[in-house]
């Protein structure tokens, strides 16, 4: 249940976000992952650019999302469950390119400094509101 309102939080903050915030928040997140990782300048070249067009893939999956439930008024669990699984799917793709480019550890590292990422990010919003 936990990670269904962190996942209904962050689709609700990536809708409130302003493009400025929106890059601004790109830009720390990248900061961070390649301390995260400890990339090297090398890893950096080849990674960001296939981690972005990642970004934007998932971005497009949500925003289908959203639009299909807005348009049919209602929530299918077969249409949620599609798209879950559409979000795998894309996952796993660019995973194996992610490992083209990443030794296996940093690949999995990433999973794990996306996660404690969403979690700053939250915290910081949660602060500011207070």
């Amino acid at each position: 249940m936990k990670k269904i309102t962190i996942i209904a939080f962050v689709l609700f903050l990536s809708t409130t976000l302003s493009a400025q915030d929106d890059h601004r928040v790109e830009n720390v997140k990248k900061d961070f992952i390649t301390k995260e990782l400890q990339l090297t300048s090398q890893e950096v070249d080849a990674f960001f650019p296939i981690y972005s067009e990642y970004a934007q893939k998932r971005k497009d999956v949500r925003r289908s999302q959203r639009e299909e439930m807005r348009e049919s008024g209602e929530s299918s669990v077969d249409k949620m469950l599609d798209k879950e699984q559409d979000m795998v799917d894309l996952k796993k793709e660019y995973l194996e390119k992610f490992r083209k480019v990443l030794p296996e550890r940093k690949v999995v590292q990433l999973m794990e400094a996306e996660s404690k990422f969403k979690l700053m990010l939250m915290q910081r919003l949660k602060d500011k509101r207070n």
